[in-house]
């Protein structure tokens, strides 16, 4: 049998190569001749530009001075291959939530300018295309923060400028574009993510995932308003309108932003960083049995994107059933069959505290993994 592992971090316990070491050994457990092929895979959200770097030697780690999501100095890498220029920035690393403590969250207040600073870096660089993966991000600005940083203003009534934040989106006036560098003209831009909300209403950007980024109901509404007028305001003075197109939603609107600025076409993060890898050549090939991913949490949310959504993807594409190890189950409205998998096992058992299955994490990611393709 020939098993490809496609995981995520198991967040708070177990990093990607940790999952895919304690998937390895609990199938080994399951039958001791089987093979296995791994990836370490991100969607475009944490973990990116780690493997991009892993599949590709000549990408280049570039340290730059940028901000982080509530506007502090902080240092931050992306990606760059000089003698293709090409640039891969990874969207959590300067406006990511991991950057934040609990207390600090507040996507009124949090911008993606230091991802955007990340992105004239390259460009002054001589970058011409730019890899953009999303996820994990602590903003809600609908992308201004990035266009803030490529020379766009966002003006209010008066004629001033506002800051690039969540809170200010209600408040934009007018765009000015009279100040974009003009290298962005000749740049090529692709937004990575598995995401496929739009940008507005009860599947948007600010209603699905703004309250895990500190918004509570009010705010998210306040958010969602803010989003609409960006909208409507880019539809006036860009002549775009974007802002139904799946993926827009995408880490706060930043997937709208990257589209309605930067012109970005999206691209799947999974079914990418597997065409880095030549991983599509065994999945082409019909020498893949099973393929087998997994995360900490799979609910609701991971129908609409999400690493284990693509992975499913990728598995339909080539016909291979996949299987999924998770932390805790928790589908209330989608069920397996709708995120495409085959079959799920969680790790967690409720007779136990979640701090308990935290620190067993491993074991117990073992344990299930032998009994993962046993026939029934």
């Amino acid at each position: 049998m020939n098993v490809l592992i496609i995981p995520d971090k198991f967040k708070g316990s177990l990093t990607g190569t940790e999952v895919i070491e304690a998937i390895e050994a609990g199938l080994r457990r399951f039958d001791s001749g089987i093979q296995t092929h791994s990836i370490t895979a991100s969607d475009g959200g944490d973990g990116f530009l780690d493997a991009i770097r892993k599949s590709d030697a000549s990408v280049e780690a570039i340290d730059c001075q940028t901000t982080d999501p509530l506007g502090r100095p902080i240092r931050a890498e992306y990606g760059l291959d000089v003698n293709r220029g090409t640039a891969y920035i990874e969207m959590a690393r300067a406006s990511g939530m991991e950057l934040l403590a609990a207390e600090e969250r507040d996507p009124s207040r949090t911008s993606t300018l230091g991802t955007g600073t990340l992105i004239a870096d390259a460009l002054l660089r001589g970058a011409k295309t730019f890899y953009i993966g999303l996820g994990g991000s602590a903003t809600n600005d609908g992308g201004i923060g990035i266009a803030e940083a490529l020379g766009y203003r966002f003006l209010n009534v008066d004629g001033a400028t506002l800051p690039s934040t969540g809170g200010a989106l209600q408040q934009i006036a007018s765009i000015d574009a009279s100040g974009v560098l003009p290298e962005l003209s000749s740049a090529r831009v692709f937004a990575i993510n598995d995401v496929a909300n739009p940008l507005l209403g009860p599947e948007g950007a600010a209603a699905v995932y703004g309250p895990q980024k500190g918004a509570d109901r009010d705010m998210v509404a306040r958010l969602d308003r803010g989003l609409d007028r960006l909208q409507q305001i880019v539809q006036r003075d860009l002549q775009l309108d974007v802002a139904d197109v799946p993926g827009s939603g995408a880490a706060g609107g930043t997937g709208y932003g990257l589209k309605a600025f930067l012109h970005a076409e999206f691209l799947s993060g999974i079914e990418f960083v597997l065409s880095l890898t030549g991983v599509e050549a065994l999945l082409s090939g019909g020498t893949i049995d099973w393929i087998v991913t997994g995360e900490g949490k799979i609910d609701d949310q991971t129908a609409y994107g999400k690493l284990v959504r693509g992975v499913a993807d990728v598995g339909e594409k080539y016909r291979v059933p996949v299987a999924a190890l998770c932390g805790v189950l928790a589908l209330e409205k989608a069920s397996v069959e709708d995120l495409g998998l085959t079959r799920v096992r969680q790790i967690h058992d409720p007779v136990r505290s979640v701090d308990e299955t935290i620190r067993q994490a491993k074991a117990l990611l073992i344990d299930a993994a032998e009994q993962l393709l046993k026939a029934g």
